[in-house]
């Protein structure tokens, strides 16, 4: 009987040894998969984006980091007489803007939803360098090339120096005249009677015309590339 017990116990022991065995073995079995899991959704990604170099939280991936598209301006005038500018141009959709006179800001606007934007700048110097800053909502910043506008208030000077107003002229010989003068911008542009003069370096020029019989008017007309203009009008009589 008492070999019998201990046989007894002795495989009750064994049992309880091997179900403990297995429970433990369980119990790592279940940790792995759940380290593996936890590996694949979690530690696998942030190894690759360590190594990636960004380092950066997920949710920052998607940020916008890309700058505006850089404002293309539409063509201004080479000069102006205006101290208002009129500036127009593309960038992108709803941009923030910043219209920038010799680098300060003259004014600020906002694209519209084409991405056209069209302003009224002042300019507050003789040469104006002009540029237009495109900030998106993410604060990307992007700027235009500059513009360079003269604004010129400088009137323009007419002279003629021959013939003088109300000269005559007599017989075939004298039907052919010419009409010569000067102006204080050699980049002014002269027309006399519709016809488009030269204008040497200098600022000299003249014109050669063909008097009709009686009383000819002269009209010259002078103008430069920021709009100013002068007119000077005088009379030659003709008599054949």
């Amino acid at each position: 009987m008492g070999g019998y017990d201990l046989y007894y116990d002795e495989y009750m022991s064994g049992r309880y040894r091997t179900s403990k065995e297995k429970n433990r073995s369980r119990f790592y079995i279940l940790l792995s998969v759940i380290f593996v899991i936890v590996l694949l959704k979690w530690g696998i990604p942030f190894f690759i984006g360590v190594v990636a170099g960004d380092g950066a939280p997920r949710q920052n991936i998607d940020k916008d980091i890309i700058p505006p598209q850089a404002p293309t301006l539409s063509a201004l005038p080479e000069a102006t007489n205006s101290a208002s500018l009129l500036v127009e141009g593309y960038t992108e959709a709803n941009a923030s803007l910043d219209i920038l006179i010799n680098d300060k800001i003259s004014l600020t606007d906002k694209a519209k939803d084409d991405g056209s934007f069209s302003s009224i700048a002042t300019m507050d110097a003789d040469s104006n360098r002009v540029q237009v800053r495109a900030t998106d909502e993410s604060g990307n910043v992007s700027i235009s090339e500059v513009e360079i506008v003269l604004l010129d208030r400088k009137p323009v000077e007419i002279s003629v120096s021959s013939p003088k107003d109300g000269t005559e002229f007599f017989g075939k010989n004298n039907q052919v005249v010419d009409i010569k003068g000067e102006v204080n911008k050699k980049d002014a542009q002269i027309i006399i009677n519709s016809s488009f003069v030269v204008v040497e370096k200098e600022g000299v020029f003249v014109h050669r015309i063909q008097l009709q019989n009686g009383n000819n008017e002269i009209r010259v007309v002078a103008s430069d590339k920021a709009g100013n203009s002068t007119e000077k009008v005088f009379s030659l009589v003709y008599t054949p």
